[in-house]
C-alpha cells in the first residue's frame, strides 16, 4: 500500500502552510496514496477541510525530541505507527516541515528505514547548535528542499546543493461564486488605477506579520503627500478582536488622512473569488501573493525582514517571499510608477499570469515532487541524524523542566504566552524607532 506521511507544526490556524498541506494531500490522494497528518495542533481547526482527511494531534512534536526521555519517545513512535496503520512491506513517503516536527520525523523515519524529506515552506532561525547540525546533515544529504530558488542560499549560503521546488498551487482551490455578497467580502467599490483618482489595495495576511503596521504607516504617508489621491485599503486579516487588532485600530486612529479609507475585515475561513474582487493592487507575502495572483489582482511582495518592497511578483520580481538580497524600496515608489503610467497593470496581470502557470501550476510541481521523493528514497545505504541526549541551549533546559513538571500541554501553553511576549515587546520596540 502506498503511504505519505506529513509532520507538520500546525493545522489549526488559516495560512499558506494550512493551504499547502491541503492541497498536497488532495494530490497526493488522487495518486493513489493513503495520506497521514501528524501535527503538533489540531484544535479548532478552522479549515473544516481537514475533517475530510486523516490526521493526529501529538503536541510532543512541536518540542524537541531530545527534551524527551527514550520511553516517551517511544511512546510517540508507538502512537504513530498505529495511527498510520504501519505494515513493513508498505511503500511509505515521509514529508516534514517547521524544525521540531522535521526532527520527530527523522527519529521516525530511522524506525521505519524510510527518508525524511524535510521541506522548508516557511523561514527560520538557526536557533541553536543542535538545530544547525541537523539541518546541515539533511542539505548534505540532499534530504532537506527550499520553497524556491533564494531559500537555501539565503538561508544556509552558497556551498550546498539548492534543491528546491516552488510552493505548488492550485487557482480552483479558490472558490468562484457569483456576484452576491459574500458575509467575508469587505465593502468597496470596483475601481480601476486612475479612476476618479481612487486606489484600491487588498492585504490578506496573519495579523501578527510586522508588515501589516508599515503597510497601514507607509500608505497614510502617501496619501499624505499625495492629497488629491483616494486610496482604499482593506486587510483582512487571521483575527478581528484580541489586542493586536485593538492596536491596530488604535493606530489608524492616530496616522489615517481624510483621503485614505481603511477598512480591517476577516478572519477569513474559507477563500472565494469575492474576497479579491474590485481591487488594483495586492501587498503581501508568501502563498497570499500566489492566492492574489491567480486571480489576477497586481502583487507587489513584501520583504519580511526588511517591510520594504521588492517589485511586481512575475514581473519585476520572481518569488512570492524574500530573496537574498534585502528588499529596499517604498511603497510610494510602486504607487507612484503605476499612477504615473510608468507601469501598466495589464501588462503586470499578463507577465504575473504566465510566469505563475509556468512555474507554480499545482499537477506540475507535485508530480516533479513526487519524483524526488522516489529518487531520495531509493537510497541503499540511508543515513539518519542522531539524536543524544543533550541541549542545544539554555531554552531547551526551560522546555526539559517545563515537560516534566507541568506535563506536555502545560508546557506548550507557557511557552506559547511567553512567545507572544516576546513578539508582543519586539513589535514595540519596533514602533517606537
Amino acid at each position: 500500500m502506498k503511504k505519505y506521511v506529513l509532520f507538520v507544526n500546525i493545522i489549526s490556524k488559516i495560512g499558506g502552510a494550512e493551504l499547502y498541506v491541503l492541497r498536497k494531500v488532495k494530490y497526493l490522494e488522487n495518486n493513489g496514496f493513503n495520506v497521514y497528518i501528524v501535527s503538533g495542533d489540531a484544535k479548532n481547526i478552522k479549515f473544516n477541510e481537514f475533517y475530510k482527511h486523516e490526521f493526529l494531534e501529538i503536541r510532543n512534536i512541536a518540542l524537541p525530541p531530545y527534551c524527551f526521555c527514550k520511553n516517551e519517545v517511544d511512546g510517540v513512535l508507538g502512537r504513530i505507527l498505529a495511527f498510520i496503520r504501519y505494515q513493513e512491506q508498505d511503500e511509505i513517503f515521509i514529508e516534514s516541515h517547521q524544525i521540531y516536527p522535521a526532527m520527530w520525523a527523522e527519529i521516525f523515519a530511522q524506525r521505519i528505514k524510510r527518508v525524511n524529506l524535510v521541506y522548508c515552506i516557511t523561514p527560520f532561525e538557526m536557533a541553536n547548535s543542535v538545530v544547525a547540525e541537523f539541518y546541515h546533515k539533511k542539505l548534505i544529504n540532499d534530504e532537506l528542499l527550499g520553497c524556491n530558488e533564494s531559500y537555501i542560499p539565503e538561508t544556509f549560503g552558497s556551498k550546498f546543493r539548492n534543491n528546491y521546488f516552488n510552493i505548488p498551487f492550485d487557482p480552483s482551490e479558490i472558490e468562484k461564486t457569483d456576484n452576491s455578497i459574500n458575509s467575508q467580502k469587505c465593502d468597496v467599490t470596483f475601481n480601476t488605477v486612475g479612476k476618479d483618482n481612487t486606489v484600491s489595495i487588498l492585504t490578506i495576511s496573519r495579523i501578527e506579520k510586522t508588515y501589516i503596521t508599515q503597510s497601514i504607516i507607509d500608505i497614510s504617508d502617501f496619501c499624505k503627500k499625495n492629497p488629491n489621491i483616494k486610496v482604499k485599503y482593506t486587510l483582512v486579516l487571521s483575527k478581528n478582536s484580541g489586542p493586536e487588532y485593538d492596536k491596530l485600530k488604535t493606530l489608524i486612529g492616530k496616522v489615517k488622512p481624510g483621503n485614505l479609507d481603511i477598512t480591517l475585515s476577516g478572519p477569513v475561513t474559507k477563500l472565494t473569488d469575492t474576497i479579491f474582487k474590485g481591487y488594483d493592487l495586492f501587498i503581501g507575502m508568501g502563498t497570499s501573493i500566489l492566492n492574489a495572483v491567480s486571480m489576477e489582482i497586481p502583487s507587489i511582495v513584501v520583504d519580511y525582514r526588511t517591510n520594504k518592497y521588492y517589485g511586481f511578483f512575475g514581473y519585476d520580481y520572481y518569488e512570492f517571499g524574500s530573496g537574498t538580497r534585502l528588499a529596499d524600496k517604498d511603497l510610494d515608489y510602486f504607487i507612484t510608477k503605476v499612477l504615473d503610467r510608468e507601469i501598466n497593470l495589464e501588462d503586470v496581470k499578463r507577465e504575473a499570469t504566465k510566469y505563475f502557470l509556468n512555474n507554480y501550476e499545482n499537477e506540475k510541481v507535485n508530480n516533479k515532487f513526487l519524483e524526488y521523493q522516489y529518487q531520495v528514497n531509493s537510497k541503499v545505504n540511508k543515513e539518519y541524524f542522531e539524536f543524544k541526549k543533550r541541549f542545544g541551549d539554555y531554552k531547551d533546559i526551560v522546555k526539559f523542566v517545563l515537560i516534566h513538571t507541568v506535563g506536555i500541554h502545560g508546557a506548550g501553553k507557557i511557552i506559547t504566552w511567553l512567545s507572544a511576549i516576546k513578539r508582543f515587546l519586539l513589535n514595540e520596540k519596533s514602533s517606537l524607532r
